[in-house]
């Protein structure tokens, strides 16, 4: 029996209320897709107008326009399962939105677009470092509908990174913790009393990033074996780590958990306002009282990422210290990562060369 011939058209599925579509690609292959429609007439014409760009790209092998639109959406929805950075990914590509037009046709962009782009952000007070990393999401999203999508799209971002120069992490030195830690205690609001001090001390001691300290839940901490679990969507890297608490991180928890049984013994969270319009709410940002006490401490400019610079730090430098088990504590997949957190005083280069052996000079 002779094998019946589709026909190519719209037509509808009872498994959707938009119209269907199926046409022939640029290889020959039949292609059946949704037009996202429930409107006959417009189906038509998507299905006419995705029929016309492929009969363009195979016979002139003109390719078809894409958008900027297209270009983000598509690659932001096809990685968001795979890459641990998505939500970084969609920052990044906010401010390329608010500068490229819409509707920007990706087949004609040029390294003048890209020149344009890179000195509107110059003009804000951009860094270099930021500029590039947005640029390199934008090369990324394009290699990928190429590589993905089939795609040819010109890639004009090529080359075009601005110089870094790079500058060691700051690190605070001890002295400056303490003087942080007193400077929180005596806070104009006895709310930020309530909780400030403690978070400079748990910064210090567990080298937890804010976002994982802020998030905390009390039901993944473990008073009685002294450790707080971290789940892996609480990271940065998406892996699950235990982290271990030394006396003082303890004392900082109870502290915190006494202030939760004072005021409201049922929130989930460590860190939870007192004060009494956002009382029993999760603490989001301490980026107010943070400048605040380092303007109060006299002590130089420094954000709370500071402190798990300086754990490792100081971590490092411990008798008995092993590399390996540090950066398990805080998470890095390898020990080149945590090495870049590392700031040595000049103090400890004298120390590290005194104990060198002797050579006798005959």
């Amino acid at each position: 029996m002779r094998k019946r011939k589709k026909k190519e058209g719209v037509y509808l599925d009872c498994k959707s209320k938009h119209w269907q579509c199926s046409y022939s690609d640029a290889s020959g292959k039949r292609i059946r897709r949704t037009t996202g429609t429930t409107n006959k007439r417009e189906a038509i014409n998507l299905r006419n107008k995705w029929a016309t760009e492929a009969w363009n790209k195979q016979v002139r092998g003109v390719e078809p326009d894409r958008s900027f639109e297209q270009v983000a959406l598509l690659y932001l929805q096809g990685t968001k399962k795979i890459k641990r950075s998505h939500s970084t990914d969609v920052k990044k590509m906010r401010p390329l939105a608010n500068f490229f037009p819409e509707g920007l046709l990706m087949n004609t962009l040029t390294g003048k677009d890209v020149r344009a782009y890179i000195a509107h952000r110059l003009e804000g007070g951009v860094c270099n470092n930021t500029i590039n990393k947005e640029l390199s999401l934008l090369s990324t999203a394009i290699r990928w509908c190429n590589s993905e999508l089939d795609w040819n799209l010109p890639n004009p971002v090529a080359g075009k990174r601005l110089p870094v120069e790079v500058e060691e992490a700051r690190c605070l030195s001890v002295e400056e913790v303490q003087k942080l830690v007193q400077s929180a205690q005596k806070a104009w609001s006895k709310h930020t009393r309530n909780y400030f001090p403690d978070f400079c001390l748990l910064g210090f001691y567990t080298g937890m990033r804010s976002g994982e300290l802020l998030n905390l839940e009390w039901n993944r901490v473990n008073l009685v074996d002294r450790t707080v679990t971290l789940r892996a969507e609480d990271t940065k890297g998406k892996r699950k780590r235990l982290v271990a608490l030394n006396g003082a991180a303890y004392e900082a928890l109870l502290r915190l958990r006494r202030v939760a049984q004072d005021n409201f013994p049922e929130t989930p969270w460590v860190f939870t306002h007192t004060r009494p319009r956002n009382k029993g709410e999760r603490i989001q940002s301490v980026q107010k009282v943070w400048g605040t006490a380092v303007e109060r401490a006299g002590i130089a400019w420094c954000t709370p990422h500071c402190l798990r610079h300086t754990h490792i730090t100081e971590a490092v430098h411990a008798e008995g210290a092993n590399l390996s088990d540090i950066a398990r504590g805080v998470g890095h997949r390898n020990t080149k990562t945590t090495e870049g957190y590392i700031a040595v005083a000049d103090d400890r280069l004298h120390n590290a060369v005194a104990n060198l052996p002797t050579i006798v000079r005959v």
